[in-house]
């Protein structure tokens, strides 16, 4: 049942109080909804109708429109923005993505964003979703809208031109194929406040932040605007995303000038341990760290002690990590078991979880010894996170692991255990599974996340009845909660949490 229909229901009793509330409210509702079905709340009265031909935020997704009534979707569009220029209603936020953008669709759109830009846009997003349709170049006001603090765009092309007024601009996220470096030399200049998120699919060698020495001092000249001296760059946020192919790190940074950056997230790029030493030590103010995904990377060091924030994910290559960071509140870790890490100075309030990353397609008795060896020898992380994709198998020998000599289990704060194939598994194995486990580390909180048709009563029985845990039992299981906030998603998801006691 949709909104319009729930409101319907409600009009029908005694008192309509919810057309009664303050307009301000009935905007935040609105809000919540894309614009197609806030627009049926509008027929219900007059006052729905004006409360939705006003409303700040406006959202237009081309899926929710078939592909032969696209006409009626760009009508639909150009109606709403002429409405809005004609009574000069705010538009706080816009949100239009588009299947395709041809040369009269392009001057609808020029013609939208000049609307929008003349209402005070605040937060902009524009994505363009066939890659093979010619790309958008963003018009020239755009670029003077004063009041925008949110920039995001997909499949665009950002030109360059002279005049920029992005002062109020916080936050750009570029998904694109190729980009006008001077353009972003001047966003760099121009935008004090900037965070910048760029997924560059062609991208050249780049420099950040732009910027050329004139002198042995510390001070640096913008290369295209000679009058304008300044000592470090305004840039807070750099992310760089190779997209699906890891792409030869294509950045110069100059760290002595980027001594604001506070967040680094490089994904997807051939990067060298040279590079990241000299990022890690050389950008000061430094707070969180991304290395995803990053071929090249062998042997890392990151000492850091501003750094609050780090995540290891998917590097392969890595035979070695050192991290050596005070201050570090969080500390994500994916790397296979057979890379050394070490871990000094880390402090006992940090949250470390640790996610394994599989290269085999099971999980062998041997396989959790290393990983007992492994939580104990790091004895840094809070939790463990395992996700099973499907081919994973699961093959414990329960005899062999009884007979494994080793010192108590791993104390441990939570285990996540996600989308597993062992649901579907027999009874024994599944049980063997979470012995072999329970074997290795002691957590005391246990949650499993699944799409499968579980039951928090079923794995409970299994984890009451069958589950032991060689040498050291359960004391006792109590059943904590359900999360249900992605039952709705597709698929679905439903997440058990139990808290567990030891003997």
């Amino acid at each position: 049942m949709g909104f319009g229909e729930n409101v319907a229901k409600v009009k029908r009793g005694t008192v309509d109080r919810i057309s009664e509330l303050p307009e301000f409210i009935l905007h935040n509702i609105l809000s919540m909804l894309d614009t197609k079905e806030a627009g049926r709340a509008s027929v219900l009265s007059k006052r729905w109708y004006d409360v939705w031909s006003s409303i700040p935020v406006l959202d237009f997704h081309f899926q929710y429109f078939d592909t032969d009534k696209k006409q009626s979707f760009l009508g639909f569009i150009d109606r709403t923005m002429q409405r809005y220029f004609t009574q000069k209603y705010r538009i706080m936020k816009l949100n239009l993505e588009l299947r395709m953008v041809n040369e009269k669709i392009e001057l609808l759109v020029d013609k939208w964003l000049k609307i929008a830009v003349q209402n005070q846009v605040e937060k902009l997003e524009f994505q363009v979703h066939d890659q093979h349709s010619p790309v958008y170049r963003l018009p020239e006001i755009l670029f003077r809208a004063k009041s925008l603090k949110v920039l995001t765009c997909g499949n665009v092309v950002m030109p360059y031109y002279e005049t920029m007024e992005l002062i109020s601009l916080e936050y750009l996220h570029l998904i694109v194929k190729n980009v006008d470096m001077d353009m972003f030399q001047r966003i760099i200049t121009f935008c004090p406040l900037v965070e910048l998120d760029i997924t560059i699919e062609e991208l050249g060698k780049i420099s950040l932040p732009w910027t050329r020495k004139m002198s042995e001092g510390t001070e640096f000249v913008d290369s295209g605007i000679m009058q304008s001296n300044f000592k470090a760059s305004p840039l807070r946020k750099f992310a760089y995303h190779g997209l699906f192919r890891c792409i030869t790190w294509p950045c110069n940074m100059n760290v002595v000038a980027l001594k604001n950056l506070r967040k680094l997230e490089i994904v997807c790029a051939t990067i060298t341990d040279d590079i990241v030493f000299e990022l890690v030590h050389g950008l000061v103010a430094l707070e969180r760290l991304v290395l995803a995904t990053c071929t090249g990377l062998k042997c890392i060091e990151v000492s850091s002690i501003s750094l609050k924030d780090l995540a290891i994910v998917e590097c392969e290559d890595l035979t070695e990590v050192t991290v050596d960071a005070p201050n570090l509140l969080e500390f994500l870790y994916n790397c296979e078991l057979e890379t050394p890490l070490s871990l000094s100075r880390v402090q006992d309030h940090c949250n470390a979880q640790f996610f394994p990353l599989f290269v085999l397609d099971s999980i062998t008795t041997v396989w959790l010894v290393k990983l007992k060896k492994f939580l104990v020898e790091t004895s840094a992380f809070k939790s463990l996170l395992i996700e099973l994709s499907n081919s994973l198998q699961i093959e414990i020998e329960e005899e062999q692991l009884k007979n494994v000599v080793t010192g108590p289990s791993y104390k441990l704060r939570e285990l996540k255990l996600r989308e597993t194939s062992a649901w579907d598994s027999t009874e024994s194995s599944l049980t063997a599974f979470l012995d072999g486990l329970f074997w290795c580390c002691h957590p005391d909180i246990l949650s499993i996340t699944s799409s499968h048709n579980l039951t928090a009563k079923s794995i409970f029985n299994i984890l009451k009845k069958k589950v032991q845990c060689y040498k050291h039992p359960l004391r006792s299981i109590e059943i904590e909660g359900v999360d249900t906030s992605n039952f709705l998603e597709e698929p679905s998801e439903l997440e058990f949490r139990f808290r567990l006691s030891w003997f």
